[in-house]
């Protein structure tokens, strides 16, 4: 009985190494609703929503800088006058570019970007360099 129980603990030991819990979860993130507008972000968090464009194109058009609102939603920290980035990680190129920098005044900002591949893509957002939020969007 001792062997099948050795060989159980081996097996799971192996699975355990072969999950690395660095890898980023890849799942297209939910939107949320806050104040009437459709955000997309982390709830209670981070928000943004896009501001120009066409009425009929993706929230993330390939290719095409647009116009987003942003929202500092965590209400237990007070952001005004400290400095955001904003950082997106293509899924399977693995590309990596810095979105917008700027600092945040009265928990909201505005910034002017555009994703340059189609697929997903994980934004991250730091303040004063330290990770604050990261959700995933798709560039259509």
């Amino acid at each position: 009985m001792k062997k099948p129980i050795s060989l159980l603990i081996l097996v799971l030991s192996i699975l355990s190494a072969c999950t690395n819990s660095d890898e980023p979860y890849w799942g297209l993130s939910a939107t949320f609703t806050k104040d009437g507008k459709t955000l997309f972000g982390t709830e209670d968090q981070f928000g943004m929503t896009k501001l120009n464009g066409e009425t009929d194109e993706p929230e993330f058009p390939v290719g095409k800088g647009r116009h987003y609102k942003l929202y500092f939603l965590d209400n237990s920290k007070d952001l005004t006058g400290k400095k955001y980035k904003m950082i997106a990680t293509h899924k399977d190129s693995s590309k990596t570019m810095e979105l917008y920098q700027q600092e945040i005044m009265g928990m909201q900002s505005e910034a002017k970007f555009g994703l340059d591949q189609k697929g997903l893509w994980k934004i991250d957002i730091l303040i004063d360099d330290e990770e604050f939020s990261s959700f995933v969007v798709e560039a259509k």
